[in-house]
């Protein structure tokens, strides 16, 4: 496979091929996430911290940067990849690989049973993930779930429920991956790509009237022009916690798995967790005024075919009809 063009512009300067980063001892681990202290991600990465302490008798720390300080998550996806920074959690990164779209496809988990089966620890997902991110020069050490997805509607803006008629003329933000623009445009919406950090102004500014994938937990980001959340469930979102496989592979076979159990213990707490916290958000999005809409089960079959429609095909072509197999199977999707 080649590799992204982002490597061939900085890594190989930093000598990639047999990295370790420099400077920085590799008892010193630096992750970093852009999330802040209500995140999952916080208390995954504290019990991480304290347990790998605990296992290593405190020879390997964790220099712990949350809230960006990094940079925006994409750029600390790259750092992980070239070896700037040892590990990070982060979203799918298609710009790197397109495979990484998989993550996103519509429909695969129905509760959150069958999310844990299909991308929790030990699934068929994990396997199919490691595989790509040992490609972009990363080692898989997990997968944090966050929640089934939904999109926000700012205020002002009549809320769509049937599909693709409601949706006509409604901007709706994606993130920059192909998949999501082609999920959006075949729903009825006009896809307008755009950073995360830009979101909130341009909701404010009406540039865009809603934003896509959005779990429970991120509604509250906009509360205050926000007047609806459209809870569609039509992806299970998971999160990548992914470490620089050229400092992993070089660290001791002890050291490894040390690191291994500790982000595995953390892991397991999340996916035991998470779904917990699901009615938490709900209540105070319902709180800050926001309406919480579920579509009827007719306008959610609609809805769901017109995404399966294009995505499945889609992720066919990217990904391979075999795997593509797999993913079906262990989902139970026809």
């Amino acid at each position: 496979m080649q590799l992204p063009n982002f490597f061939k512009t900085g890594a190989l300067a930093l000598g990639i091929a047999g990295f370790a980063a420099p400077g920085v001892n590799a008892e010193e681990i630096i992750l970093g996430h852009v999330m802040d202290s209500e995140h999952i991600f916080h208390e995954v990465s504290q019990r991480f911290s304290a347990r790998l302490d605990e296992l290593s008798g405190g020879t390997m720390t964790v220099a712990y940067h949350p809230g960006g300080d990094l940079g925006d998550w994409t750029s600390i996806v790259e750092q992980v990849a070239q070896g700037a920074v040892h590990m990070t959690m982060s979203w799918n990164h298609s710009e790197l690989d397109p495979r990484w779209d998989v993550s996103i496809l519509g429909y695969i988990a129905n509760d959150w049973e069958s999310g844990r089966k299909v991308y929790g620890p030990g699934s068929v997902m994990n396997g199919v993930y490691n595989g790509i991110m040992n490609d972009l020069g990363m080692e898989l050490l997990g997968t944090i779930p966050t929640d089934f997805t939904g999109f926000v509607v700012r205020k002002g803006i009549d809320v769509p429920v049937n599909f693709p008629a409601d949706a006509e003329g409604f901007k709706m933000r994606v993130p920059g991956q192909p998949m999501a623009i082609e999920r959006y445009r075949a729903t009825g919406f006009s896809a307008v790509p755009m950073a995360f950090s830009e979101v909130h102004t341009a909701l404010q500014t009406g540039a865009i009237d809603g934003r896509a994938y959005s779990p429970p937990s991120e509604v509250l980001l906009f509360k205050d022009v926000l007047d609806a959340y459209v809870f569609t469930r039509e992806n299970f979102e998971h999160t990548f916690w992914n470490a620089n496989k050229a400092w992993f592979d070089s660290l001791s076979e002890e050291q490894q798995g040390w690191v291994k159990t500790a982000a595995d213990e953390a892991v397991a707490w999340a996916w035991e967790n998470a779904e917990a916290e699901s009615p938490k958000w709900f209540d105070q999005i319902e709180e800050a005024g926001i309406k919480v809409i579920e579509l009827t089960p007719e306008q959610l079959t609609v809805y769901r075919d017109k995404i399966v429609a294009v995505e499945y095909p889609y992720m066919e072509n990217v990904i391979g009809a075999e795997v593509m197999g797999e993913i079906k199977k262990a989902a139970g999707v026809e």
